[in-house]
């Protein structure tokens, strides 16, 4: 790590792939949270239990993922700082961003359970169902000061093309979190409140291990030839900007998950289990994707710090071509293998039977979301927030509206119609905005 030297190798599009699979591998390992929940759950509960963790960890990832700018808004300006070869501002960035983890961190201790009360009754479930939930939440946000701290270590780690490490840490959380939550779960029969607890435990222990890690390769970086501030007012100030509008940004698009899994809850158990499972599916994959979008992030970063447009349209046009690539091999396995994809998650014949209607959609959705899960990353490596937050703002707005007009003539097949209406969207306007990032480094 004393080498700060920038890779801009000519054979980009193998570039793209070495930062992303690594990435992929460890976003693979990020949805193991929930897909190991699910799985358990599934596998010693019923509905209830199971729509009780669809709920309260749709509620969670909700708040928490709220504040994904600590990762995204770190990997972006820790990218620019990398290509611009300025130490200082890597150091800082890391110490500003963990500052506003711990202080958000708090405040979430101290609001949780009024955040359960208001929240909850809005999904529409049952009493059994909301009760769990709402255990399993309050549960979850126990480590929330450490699941934040985890967003900004994760986005330093990217941000300098350090995802092996990022990777060890995936590894690290998410192996904890599968060990704890199988011992909770059927030795302890902790149930929903042992999936959430093991959870809590795994984000401490690795935020932990991700703090020593960034003071060990931080310490290891050269010299800077000029200092640079931790209270920078006019850093800070961009810091807070881009953060607030990634915060927009990332509050529409879980506002949509949860708005759906809501909509979800309104037509019967069953089909909030399904949905669950479907769900489920679906981050695995979105996760999948997100390695190339890192990569696009990461590299985007590079060339704006470093103000070179060649390196900018490799860098996008590299990460779109794996990155589709990736979705149409995803798309295959669903359609091939999807019965089986989810029987590994319950073996309640009723939530299976109420799961398998809905397969193409899961299998279509590769396919529309990966354009706008690449250049989600693209802008979030030219810290260019405002597009991000209007791009989302424009698409979950299309696809509320879309749901009024679908889901009362065709149901469950109208809310997945109007998902991926959402996906497509973002696709689509930022694909239309894109020109504004190359335009900006001949200035």
């Amino acid at each position: 790590m004393t080498d700060i030297t920038v890779p801009l190798s000519p054979a980009l599009p193998h570039r793209v792939l070495a930062l992303a699979v690594p990435a992929m591998l460890a976003n693979f390992s990020a949805v193991l949270p929930s897909l190991v929940d699910t799985a358990l759950i599934g596998h010693s509960g019923e509905a209830a239990s199971l729509g009780g963790v669809s709920i309260g960890a749709s509620l969670a990832g909700f708040v928490l993922w709220a504040f994904a700018f600590l990762r995204l808004g770190t990997a972006g300006f820790t990218a620019q700082a990398y290509g611009a070869q300025d130490v200082a501002e890597i150091r800082a960035t890391l110490g500003r961003a963990l500052a506003l983890a711990w202080v958000f961190g708090f405040v979430l201790l101290l609001i949780m359970v009024p955040l359960a009360i208001l929240a909850i009754p809005l999904f529409s479930a049952s009493d059994i169902v909301a009760d769990l939930a709402a255990r399993y939440f309050h549960y979850r946000l126990f480590g929330a000061p450490f699941e934040l701290t985890n967003y900004v270590v994760f986005g330093w780690l990217l941000g300098l093309q350090r995802v092996g490490w990022a990777l060890a840490l995936q590894v690290l959380l998410n192996g904890l979190n599968a060990l704890l939550s199988y011992v909770l779960i059927f030795h302890y029969r902790l149930g929903v409140d042992g999936a959430a607890i093991a959870t809590a435990i795994a984000q401490v222990v690795t935020a932990i291990a991700g703090l020593y890690l960034v003071r060990r390769l931080s310490r290891q970086l050269p010299a800077p030839e000029t200092p640079s501030t931790l209270v920078d007012l006019d850093k800070l100030f961009e810091l807070i900007t881009v953060n607030f509008d990634i915060f927009i940004r990332t509050l529409c698009v879980m506002f949509i998950m949860a708005y759906f899994v809501g909509l979800g809850a309104r037509m019967g158990d069953a089909t909030l289990a399904a949905n669950h499972v479907l769900f489920a599916l679906l981050a695995t994959m979105a996760q999948t994707l997100d390695g190339f979008a890192q990569s696009a992030e990461t590299l985007t970063g590079q060339a704006v710090g470093a103000r070179n447009r060649m390196i900018l349209k490799r860098a996008v046009g590299g990460s779109l071509l794996w990155g589709v690539v990736m979705a149409a091999l995803l798309a295959i396995l669903v359609y091939a293998a999807g019965p089986s994809l989810l029987a590994l998650f319950s073996n309640d014949d009723v939530v299976l039977d109420a799961a398998a209607p809905y397969l193409p959609w899961l299998i279509a959705s590769p396919l529309i979301a990966v354009w706008c899960y690449i250049l989600d990353g693209v802008f979030v490596g030219a810290t260019r927030s405002h597009e991000m937050r209007n791009s989302m703002m424009l698409a979950a707005l299309g696809a509320i509206i879309a749901q009024y007009a679908l889901i009362p003539y065709f149901g469950n097949h109208g809310l997945w119609a109007a998902l991926l209406f959402f996906f497509a969207l973002r696709g689509i306007t930022l694909y239309c905005w894109y020109p504004r990032i190359a335009r900006a480094l001949r200035e």
